[in-house]
C-alpha cells in the first residue's frame, strides 16, 4: 500500500504534464516553471504526511517517516538548472508563476534559502525515524526553511 502511495506523485504529475505539456512546450520558460511546480509538488506530497504525524493527525510510522524524509533528500541530489530562467517570474507570467522577481534580484539571499532547506532536509532525514519525538524535533526546521522561502519569493 505504501508503495502505491509513493508512486501516486508520480502518476499524478504524469497526468499533469500531458495535460499542460501543450502550453509549456511551446514557450520554453512556461515548461520550466512547470518543472518547479513538480519539484514543490514532490516536496509538499513527501514532507505533508511528516507534518501530520508530527502534529499527531496521522499515526507515526517510523519506516514510513524515515522513507519520507529520504525521498525528500534524494531529492536535493537532482538538477534544478533550467528550472529557474530569468523572466520566469511572477510579473513576467502571472497566471502561471508564483515567484517573485527577488529570487533573481536577491541571489544571497537565495542561496541561503536553498542551504537552510537542505540543512532541514538531511536533520529530518536523520531523524525522522528515531522515534516520534525525534520527528518533532525536526520537522520545525523544515517548515521554518519552506515558510522562509515563501516569505521572502513567493507571491501571495
Amino acid at each position: 500500500m505504501r508503495k502505491i502511495l509513493l508512486l501516486l506523485p508520480v502518476i499524478t504529475m504524469t497526468i499533469a504534464f500531458s495535460t499542460t505539456a501543450h502550453v509549456a512546450e511551446r514557450d520554453p520558460v512556461k515548461k520550466a516553471i512547470e518543472a518547479r511546480h513538480a519539484v514543490m509538488t514532490l516536496r509538499s506530497w513527501y514532507a505533508g504526511p511528516l507534518f501530520g504525524m508530527a502534529k499527531g493527525d496521522i499515526e507515526y510510522d517510523a519506516d514510513w517517516a524515515s522513507a519520507l524524509a529520504n525521498s525528500l533528500k534524494a531529492e536535493l541530489d537532482t538538477t534544478d538548472r533550467g528550472m529557474w530562467p530569468d523572466g520566469s517570474d511572477y510579473e513576467a507570467y502571472p497566471d502561471f508563476s508564483g515567484t517573485l522577481p527577488e529570487w533573481w534580484l536577491d541571489t544571497d539571499g537565495a542561496e541561503e534559502a536553498e542551504k537552510t532547506y537542505a540543512s532541514a532536509v538531511a536533520q529530518i532525514a536523520e531523524s525522522a525515524g528515531g522515534g516520534l519525538n525525534a520527528l518533532r524535533s525536526a520537522v520545525g526546521g523544515l517548515g521554518k526553511s519552506c515558510k522562509g522561502c515563501h516569505d521572502s519569493y513567493r507571491a501571495d
